[in-house]
């Protein structure tokens, strides 16, 4: 089978045509790689990708899943910006005080009833769309042995409690234009953040080629039989191999 699927290294070669190249600039859409807060190009983005960047919606979507916008100062200032905007309930507060601890915060618990439960749903959700809250990538597991969902802080999260903290533990209405002195705001100039976007693009690369290598393997097998089908997936992955290894080779034979 080794002979019959390709290698990684060599999956992206034959179709190199795909990739625009800077004289084809103008097929490329000017927002493949525009900010979602400024309009404007990512920095970050731009000094990788450049006119490389793909011209399709689909595209454009894994592409702007390449920025670090979570360390970024221009997607913090942007989401401390709307923070005048939001009220903090009794759970969504509950929430924040007991995630300050550091570690995963299990929404529900064992005992609570179901319309607790259901308001600490809700109270994530709310938090998770304020940024103030991630997801963690494993659930927890109680005494109960039942698995819940869990959540963090992020960067913005953990500014709010620095900044605000005695609003929260006072069970006070939040004065969003009174942050507390001395507090840091987190977040770097996304110019500064194109070895962590370069870092993102060789990790994507990588899950790429691992995904295309898989439903080859899946078609050789037989698991996958529709040819149509098949046809799509391996040319989406195909054509996203393609550009990140357009984009990081340059890179790659500069280094010493």
């Amino acid at each position: 089978m080794h002979q019959i699927v390709p290698k990684a290294s060599g999956v992206t070669g034959g179709a190199h045509h795909m990739v625009p190249t800077p004289h084809d600039a103008s097929c490329v859409g000017a927002s493949a790689a525009a900010c979602p807060h400024t309009g404007e190009a990512c920095p970050a983005l731009a000094a990788l990708f450049g006119p490389l960047g793909p011209h399709d919606d689909d595209a454009r979507t894994w592409l702007l899943g390449l920025a670090p916008c979570s360390r970024c100062r221009v997607s913090f200032d942007a989401g401390r910006a709307h923070l005048r905007h939001l009220r903090l309930g009794q759970r969504e507060r509950e929430i924040l005080l007991s995630a300050a601890s550091g570690g995963p915060f299990a929404v529900t618990e064992p005992g609570m009833s179901r319309s607790v439960s259901a308001a600490r749903r809700r109270a994530a959700l709310s938090l998770g769309k304020a940024g103030l809250v991630a997801p963690c990538d494993g659930r927890s597991v109680t005494p109960d042995r039942t698995s819940r969902a869990t959540v963090q802080l992020t960067d913005l999260g953990r500014f709010v409690l620095a900044a605000y903290g005695r609003f929260l533990e006072a069970g006070k209405p939040v004065r969003w234009t009174r942050p507390a002195r001395n507090v840091l705001a987190p977040g770097r100039d996304p110019s500064a953040l194109v070895g962590e976007t370069l870092a993102r693009t060789e990790t994507a690369l990588r899950d790429t080629l691992s995904e295309l290598k898989g439903v080859l393997v899946a078609a050789i097998g037989g698991r996958l039989k529709d040819p149509g089908r098949l046809d799509a997936v391996t040319l989406h992955l195909e054509r996203k191999a393609t550009l990140l290894k357009a984009v990081l080779q340059p890179v790659r034979d500069a280094r010493p």
